[in-house]
């Protein structure tokens, strides 16, 4: 999928960008964005089960035309779509944070503010976001038809309670014709990065993803990716599966005959689940070099498909 975006920068200058996201690089953005702190394996079922339940508005041919795909009529239920809608739009939001402003880790608004001790009430944007220059709020929006008033989505992502450097309102609409994207990024404020929030958020994250690597249905190996050493660890276990899935060696995956479903994970993930990360830290800019089988982000978590 192509997304085509409006990009205001801080000074009120507009650029025109596109960008790819495939459709595993959507599938690790629609199964992190607005998920508490962090995936983890209690959560496996249930994001396999998202991913079935939506398969009807990620189907492939559409995709590949730049937009969603809606179910047949007698599937449809505009609730669901609504609901797909949210999801889709928080997706591209997290995945257009990386791209755009280079964030190193997000995570739902309200994680944060749980850290911090803060009462989860009153007006919020939904992610928070960490970068090299700062920290940033994110009100993310999805929708069928036009992109609304923006002014009103900026002063959401403003309502947060939270000090932070800037915070964006990104909007993705015409999900279901030909997505299109307003990234609007105000005025930056000088406000010290909070060391501690970053190191406490990801260290939950880390730690959480990491208990893939201590359960034995989920077998795993090393493997370089320019010039870093990743765990590949094997989601499609059939010895995990089988009481879920047909007993067949392949299931089918949006559409394609998916072998193996690798979850990438950092060499150093028990370090950065011991001791979070460092704002130094620099995100991992993957190239995929056109392959849409494999996508890792910026936080070094990713997927990989292998195909019949």
């Amino acid at each position: 999928m192509k997304l085509r975006v409006e990009y205001k920068d801080s000074s009120g200058q507009v650029i025109n960008q596109e960008h790819k996201l495939t459709r595993i690089a959507f599938a690790k953005h629609l199964a992190v964005a607005g998920q508490g702190y962090a995936p983890r394996p209690q959560k496996f079922m249930k994001t396999i089960g998202m991913f079935l339940h939506y398969s009807n508005y990620i189907q492939r041919r559409a995709f590949n035309e730049d937009r969603f795909s809606e179910p047949p009529i007698p599937l449809s239920d505009p609730t669901e779509k609504g609901q797909f809608s949210n999801l889709a739009g928080k997706a591209i939001a997290d995945f257009l944070s990386k791209r755009i402003d280079q964030s190193s880790y997000t995570v739902n608004y309200e994680a944060a503010m749980r850290m911090r001790g803060m009462p989860i009430a009153g007006s919020r944007p939904d992610l928070f976001a960490f970068n090299s220059n700062g920290m940033f709020a994110l009100e993310a929006k999805g929708f069928s038809g036009a992109c609304g008033n923006m002014q009103t989505h900026k002063k959401q992502s403003q309502s947060g309670a939270i000090p932070v450097n800037f915070t964006v309102a990104c909007v993705s609409y015409n999900l279901y014709s030909e997505v299109h994207c307003k990234y609007y990024d105000p005025i930056n404020d000088t406000i010290k990065f909070d060391d501690d929030l970053y190191r406490q958020l990801t260290m939950i994250y880390y730690k959480r993803l990491s208990e893939f690597l201590d359960i034995e249905f989920f077998p795993y190996s090393e493997i370089g990716y320019q010039g870093e050493t990743f765990y590949e660890v094997d989601l499609f276990n059939r010895g995990f599966l089988t009481p879920f899935l047909s007993d067949t060696p392949f299931i089918r995956f949006w559409g394609y005959e998916v072998k193996r479903l690798k979850l990438i994970l950092p060499k150093k993930i028990k370090e950065y689940a011991e001791n979070g990360l460092e704002r130094d830290t620099p995100p991992f800019i993957f190239d995929s070099k056109e392959n849409s089988d494999i996508y890792i982000d910026n936080d070094r978590v990713g997927l990989r498909m292998e195909r019949y």
